[in-house]
Parts: structure tokens; C-alpha cells; sequence
């Protein structure tokens, strides 16, 4: 009696599911967004999510928690009700990296599910357009000759820009101050001021104040030049270190851990669809994103594998956290 209390129970659950998949939305989404407002991340949210509401008939609202690199929108989220009316859109930073540094309030792949990858892109090396570097290499040279008097900031310890800074501080023996910030907006605008000498932040937040003169590109992280800036050169070119190439940076969509896979997979669709329509593809692309739309399968591979590579070069550079 008990056996057959216990598979008619499951039996209740399972259809449960079936029925709350079939009537999936029946009220507004939330995608978190785990950086502050004008960043990428935002960009890419609100693009999609306009796209996605339409297709779905729900509205899809979006929200920015940001703070910790990420971090505190991803914990957020991470303790969501699995139910996919929670998606966390971020970057690689608190999937990929956050937890080598140190302690963070939820596993990355125990706490979280992948959805889809969304967009990859370039990071950046700015100066204020009224700074008297014209290249990457006046601005090593400047450093070379002024040691701890360079500032360099990042969104964040662990980002892959810090990572950047820590691998260009190595190889060319560079005596460089990171400075951490929370985001791409606090960035430009100390960079612009004055108050830090080198703003290192993705490429989308930062074209506007490029195209404007407020701010100066120096060189793109990566391996090939940025689509939107093609006479800007990569790092690697602009030293001639073929080491000096970066750490991939990507913007993504992810799930609380246990949600339904019917939602999940219709979630996944829709944003896989809302990616690919051409005026998203076209935006993210004139913003300097390029249009990944890896479902989540494979997105989760890739994380395991950046992972991984984050913590060969955490140990070899020694990062902890700030």
C-alpha cells in the first residue's frame, strides 16, 4: 500500500509538471540582469526580451542586480524558484570565475542550469580622448618609465579584464595599479575624468564616448580586431606577443537548477529565437557584440572548460580575491 501511495504521488507530481509546461508563461518572466544598467549584458536582456515577450504573450521584465562582479544577481537567482519565471542573463565572470577566487553563496553548476550563450565580445584598452597616448605602445611606455603611477581599471577582480591586466603585468613586467569597479559606466566615467589613466571594460557601453572622441581606443583584446573599430589593433599586434591574446568574454542566459525541461527547453527556444531575429543580431553587432546563440548542451561544456582554464592561470598569477 505504501509502494503504490508513494508511484501515485509520483505519478500527481509528473503530470503536475506536465500541465504547469503545457500553460508555460501564464504570467510575466523576470530576466535578472547581474550588471548594473548601459552595460552589454543590459543591452542584450532588453533585446531579447522584447523579442521573446512577443512570441510568448507575456511580458518579460527586466531586472539589474548588480554588485561582487556579478556575484549578487547570480545568488539571486541561484535561490530563485525553479518554475522558469527566473532567468539570470550575465557574464562569464560568476559562472566561470568568481568561485576560484573565493567563497560565493551558490554552486555554478550545481545551483544553476545553462540556457543559451548569447554574444561574445572584446574588451577593451581606453584612455580619456585628452590623454596624450595615441597607442597601445605610448602608453607601455609610459608605464615602463612610470611604475605604480599607471591605474588600470576593471569591472571587477576575477573578470576576465583583470585577468588581462595581471597576464600583460607579467609578460612585459609592468608595475600597473588595478583598480576594481562594478561596472562599465563607473569605468568611463573615471577614464574620461581622469581619475584612473586606463579604462579596461567590453566593448559595447564604450562606443558611443569612442565615436564621440571622449574616449580612445587603444587596442581590443581577442583574437582578431574588433568588426565595429577595424583599424584598431589587438593587443597581440600592438606588442607582437602572440601570448597576449585574451580571455574569452561572453553574455549569457541561465536557469535556477531544477527547472522542468519542457519549460527549459521552450525558454531556450525562444531565446535562441529572439537572438537570431535580425534587428537583435544587427544592434548587438553595431554595439560591437557578436551573436553566439549556443543552446545548452554545449554552453555548458564551454563553461566547464573555461573554467578550468581560469584556474591554471589564477594559480600561475597568484589572483585572490580583493
Amino acid at each position: 500500500m505504501k509502494l503504490k501511495a508513494v508511484l501515485a504521488a509520483c505519478v500527481v507530481a509528473v503530470l503536475a509538471g506536465s500541465v504547469a509546461a503545457q500553460e508555460f508563461p501564464n504570467r510575466p518572466i523576470r530576466f535578472v540582469v547581474s550588471f548594473p544598467p548601459g552595460g552589454g549584458n543590459d543591452l542584450m536582456a532588453r533585446l531579447v526580451a522584447n523579442v521573446v515577450s512577443s512570441r510568448v504573450g507575456q511580458s518579460v521584465v527586466v531586472e539589474n542586480r548588480a554588485g561582487a562582479a556579478g556575484v549578487v544577481g547570480t545568488a539571486a537567482v541561484a535561490s530563485a524558484a525553479p518554475d522558469g519565471y527566473t532567468v539570470l542573463v550575465t557574464g562569464d565572470v560568476p559562472i566561470t570565475q568568481a568561485h576560484l577566487l573565493g567563497k560565493v553563496p551558490y554552486d555554478p553548476y550545481k545551483d544553476l542550469s545553462p540556457l543559451v550563450k548569447g554574444a561574445s565580445v572584446p574588451t577593451t584598452v581606453l584612455v580619456a580622448g585628452s590623454a596624450p597616448f595615441k597607442s597601445l605602445k605610448e602608453l607601455l611606455d609610459h608605464a615602463r618609465a612610470n611604475p605604480g603611477k599607471v591605474s588600470w581599471g576593471t569591472p571587477g577582480n576575477g573578470t576576465s579584464m583583470h585577468v588581462e591586466l595581471e597576464m600583460l603585468k607579467e609578460k612585459l613586467r609592468l608595475d600597473i595599479i588595478h583598480i576594481p569597479y562594478k561596472g562599465a559606466a563607473p569605468i568611463m566615467a573615471d577614464t574620461m575624468g581622469g581619475q584612473i589613466t586606463v579604462g579596461a571594460p567590453g566593448l559595447p557601453p564604450t562606443i558611443g564616448n569612442i565615436k564621440s572622441g571622449k574616449l580612445r581606443l587603444l587596442a581590443v583584446w581577442g583574437s582578431s580586431r574588433a568588426s565595429v573599430f577595424p583599424d584598431v589593433p589587438t593587443v597581440r599586434e600592438a606588442t607582437d606577443e602572440a601570448s597576449l591574446e585574451g580571455m574569452p568574454t561572453w553574455y549569457g542566459f541561465l536557469l535556477p537548477a531544477g527547472v522542468p525541461k519542457q519549460i527549459a527547453n521552450r525558454l531556450e527556444s525562444e531565446i535562441i529565437a529572439g537572438l537570431r531575429d535580425p534587428e537583435v543580431t544587427r544592434k548587438l553587432l553595431e554595439a560591437g557584440a557578436t551573436v553566439v546563440a549556443q543552446p545548452a548542451a554545449a554552453f555548458g561544456e564551454a563553461n566547464r572548460v573555461q573554467t578550468a582554464a581560469f584556474a591554471v592561470i589564477f594559480k600561475k598569477l597568484k589572483l585572490k580575491a580583493d
